[in-house]
This record gives C-alpha cells, sequence and structure tokens, in this order.
C-alpha cells in the first residue's frame, strides 16, 4: 500500500536518513522505535512528502508520488535504449543489441543529458506517477503538537479538510456536502465521546482531548493510511492512555497504520512490525516479539536496556 524505497535526506552537511526502505501493507500496524536524533520523524514526513527526499522514491498503492530516481531503475533504461536503437535504424534484434553493448552504458545510466534517457524519464513518469495532493489524500498524519487551528472551533477543524477537498474536486452540491462532513464529524466526535465540544475553541481542551481530535480530523479524510508521528510525546502521563486506548481501536479495526513512538508497551501489543531506526539506517527489523525478546544489533540492545 505505502513504500519507500532507499530514501535518503540531507539537510546541506548533515545525512539523517541513508538508504532506508520501507514497505507497508494493506492493514499492517509498523511502529518505528529509536533514540531521539536517529531519523525516525525524518523518515515519516518523507513517506508523505512534507519532507522531499534528497535520493530514493515513495509509491502509493502503485502510483508514483516522487520523481524517478534513474538508480532504481537500470533495466527499465537498457530496454529503453534497445527499443529507440531499434526503430530509429531499423536493425534487427541482435545488431541492435551489438550496438548498444558497444557504448558506454555506464555513463549513460548516470546521466541525464541523452535524448533516450529522457524520453525513458517521461515516459515511465506519465505511466505510473501520481500528483503529490493526490497522494497524500490517501493517507493522514497526526502531529506530535497537534496543530490543531487555534481560532476555529472543534467542528471546523475536522470538516475544513473534507470541505476544502470537495471544492478541489469542484462538488456541485457544495451545502450538501458540508452538511454530509458535518454529520460524519460529529459522528466522529461521539465515538470518542466529545461531541459536546464540537462547538468550543482548542484552547479549553486538554492535551489528550485535542489530540484525540487530531486524530478524527485525520479520520474525517477517509484516509487509506495514517501515520502518527510521536503522538503522545507532547501529552501529560494521565492523558497518554486516553489517546493510546483510541489507536488501538484503529488498529483493531484494520487501519493501516506508520507510528513513530517512544512508547515501549504500546508498540509491543499493537505493531505487526518493529523498525528500529539508529543514524540514519533501520538496523534491525522484525515482530515485537523478535525486537523485545531476541533482538540482535548491539544498539537495539543497548536502546531497550535504558528505555525498558
Amino acid at each position: 500500500m505505502l513504500e519507500a524505497r532507499n530514501i535518503y535526506k540531507y539537510f546541506g552537511s548533515l545525512k539523517v536518513l541513508r538508504g532506508v526502505s520501507l514497505s507497508v501493507e494493506k492493514g499492517e500496524v509498523i511502529s518505528i522505535i529509536g533514540a531521539s536524533g536517529s531519523g525516525k520523524s525524518t523518515l515519516l514526513r518523507c513517506m508523505n512528502l512534507l519532507e522531499e527526499p534528497t535520493f530514493g522514491e515513495v509509491w502509493i498503492e502503485g502510483k508514483l508520488m516522487t520523481p524517478v530516481d534513474p538508480y532504481l531503475h537500470h533495466e527499465i533504461i537498457e530496454a529503453s535504449k534497445t527499443f529507440a536503437v531499434l526503430k530509429e535504424s531499423g536493425m534487427g534484434t541482435e545488431d541492435a543489441i551489438a550496438k548498444i553493448k558497444a557504448e558506454d552504458l555506464l555513463k549513460e545510466k548516470h546521466s541525464a543529458e541523452g535524448p533516450l534517457y529522457r524520453q525513458l524519464m517521461k515516459s515511465f513518469y506519465a505511466e505510473n506517477h501520481i500528483d503529490v495532493n493526490e497522494g497524500r489524500r490517501k493517507m493522514s498524519m497526526v502531529f506530535q503538537q497537534f496543530n490543531l487551528f487555534n481560532n476555529k472551533t472543534v467542528l471546523e477543524n475536522i470538516t475544513l479538510a473534507p470541505i476544502e477537498t470537495a471544492k478541489y474536486n469542484h462538488e456541485k452540491d457544495m451545502k450538501a456536502v458540508k452538511a454530509e462532513v458535518e454529520d460524519r464529524a460529529m459522528t466522529l466526535l461521539k465515538r470518542i465521546g466529545l461531541e459536546e465540544k464540537a462547538g468550543v475553541y482548542p484552547s479549553t481542551l486538554s492535551g489528550g482531548q485535542k489530540q484525540r481530535i487530531a486524530i478524527i480530523r485525520s479520520l474525517a479524510m477517509n484516509p487509506d493510511v495514517m501515520l502518527f508521528d510521536e503522538p503522545t510525546s507532547a501529552l501529560d502521563p494521565e492523558m497518554i492512555g486516553e489517546v493510546l486506548d483510541f489507536m488501538k481501536e484503529l488498529a483493531d479495526a484494520g487501519m493501516t497504520m506508520v507510528i513513530v513512538t517512544h512508547e515501549m508497551g504500546f508498540a509491543r501489543e499493537v505493531s505487526d512490525r518493529v523498525l528500529f531506526v539508529d543514524e540514519g539506517y533501520i538496523k534491525e527489523e522484525g515482530t515485537p516479539e523478535q525486537i523485545f525478546k531476541e533482538p540482535q544489533d548491539l544498539r537495539l540492545r543497548d536502546f531497550l536496556s535504558k528505555v525498558l
């Protein structure tokens, strides 16, 4: 459903991610753990292109959101060259292949200057690419600091994105769309027991209430995948449980989720897979039992000894 291939992310000379690949299946819950500064949140932000990867690709449901990375498509480039030579010269297959073998393939593989390369990239991009905004509509993100709009009511916070998206899609009857969106928002608020808060502003809410509302704001977009960036780290200890309980409900209901978290007990209980990120690499991944009971990486063992 969601895939990151060979993701590198540099901020100037700082190399935050160094070739990270991650594939997320439908209905899967993946927790990403690691020390602060290891690259966890940057990986999550690269997956929905809030941060654009320096190198690598992001795919959503078989469609490419990022530009084609030529280093990941050498075999397609080779096929394109063969096709182009055949078409331009009328040669037979064997003669065309012989001609291609005589060329400096390595130079052309790593250069965007040649017309064959440009032809390939244009064709591949057109056939497999999805607009960034369209791709983002398939996933929602819940942030560490809630990111609610303080000048809008709870109901307005939840309904803003679905209504604006409907306008973007040129919905004809916006009055009916708004009524439908608000009805769904109230249903979601009832689900977390906060329907009486629909008309209030975020400043009047507790941290746990704000984060649960941020989660249902994401749910209101009917996402295929939900990304959580340390959703409990800004909460007081007594408020963490109510947010984690709601996230467990979503996991049990089959929501596809990728969660950056410091809550080891939660990761152990809810996850299908756990990934340990350190110094910009995925050092180890496996089931919760493998990661927490039988860690192989020395750095992971050291990390767990400090947080468990």
